[in-house]
């Protein structure tokens, strides 16, 4: 009898025999422990019944092949990434709800015509990709971050920009970007220090960061200067966002380290034009320049569109 074999219930993966109608001709002990089902109520039972999530149609037609070839086949878990669901008994770092597992069925006896399903326990192998991958995704995240503000930095504007504007010009679509930087803020620094000025900063990056789309994005050019590219937006319709933003800055008052703070930001805006801009953005930001350049010299606290 299988359920009297040592190797059948000592062995540390689950093992499951199935028919070729899927009916339950043996059940571990490894599986029962971790199911919480004992063999004698799974014997006879069909394992789709019992397991309502298993693609029926899927695991007959491997079993089919696995007896027609005489060879183990893998078996792909996916979506749920188990075959039969266990839960994770981890307190400490549980990444997952349900024990990632691996299956290979191969064939056990041909004249009977049933098959063994090995289930192995893939969960730790799982959570320490699943960690690496996470570490990746953060150092990627700090090489394209400015540390102080966490708004990207030049380098991976420039990078994104020349994806953007790639594919703006793919989709027809128009590209628009404005150029800005808080007005007198040397004054911010002398008078209240340099602190209070970096705070200054980090908050007019979350007022930008705030004001985007998905599909837009915001950059720390260096000091107190911020680029944003707005995608799928023309002229007009970025002057009218950049106004917002002035206007929101402009009526905001903050108490920042016991300090009463009001600011006010100047902007340049420019659309992307294939005949002006033979370079690319880098002409587009040139214009945007001379743009929040006029309005400096004009008397600040003013978006000025570039021709």
């Amino acid at each position: 009898m299988i359920n009297n074999n040592i190797i059948f219930n000592t062995i540390d993966n689950g093992i499951v025999i199935l028919d070729e109608n899927l009916n339950i001709v043996a059940w571990n002990y490894w599986l029962e422990i971790r199911t919480h089902i004992k063999e004698s109520e799974m014997i006879g039972k069909n394992i789709c019944e019992k397991f309502s999530y298993i693609n029926e149609t899927k695991l007959k037609r491997k079993i089919k092949a696995v007896l027609v070839m005489k060879t183990p086949s893998y078996y792909n878990v996916d979506p749920h990434h188990y075959l039969i669901k266990i839960d994770t008994n981890s307190i400490v770092e549980k990444v997952f709800d349900s024990m990632q597992q691996d299956v290979t069925i191969v064939p056990y006896d041909l004249e009977k015509k049933h098959v063994c399903l090995y289930i192995y326990d893939k969960t730790s192998l799982c959570k320490t990709n699943f960690k690496l991958k996470k570490l990746n995704d953060e150092l990627i995240d700090l090489s394209n971050k400015d540390p102080m503000t966490q708004s990207y930095n030049r380098r991976y504007f420039e990078e994104i920009s020349k994806k953007m504007l790639s594919l703006s010009i793919r989709n027809k679509q128009d590209l628009s970007l404005i150029i800005l930087d808080i007005d007198k803020f040397k004054n911010i620094n002398d008078t209240c220090g340099h602190s209070v000025g970096d705070d200054v900063i980090i908050l007019l990056s979350n007022i930008l960061n705030e004001s985007l789309r998905k599909s837009d994005i915001s950059a720390r050019f260096g000091g107190e200067e911020f680029v944003i590219l707005f995608n799928d937006s023309d002229l007009d319709n970025t002057y009218k966002l950049a106004n917002k933003i002035r206007k929101k800055i402009e009526n905001l008052t903050v108490n920042i380290q016991n300090k009463t703070i009001k600011f006010t930001v100047s902007i340049g805006v420019a659309q992307f034009n294939d005949k002006k801009d033979k370079k690319g953005l880098e002409e587009t930001i040139r214009r945007a320049d001379e743009a929040l350049y006029y309005a400096k010299e004009h008397g600040r606290n003013l978006v000025i569109k570039s021709d």
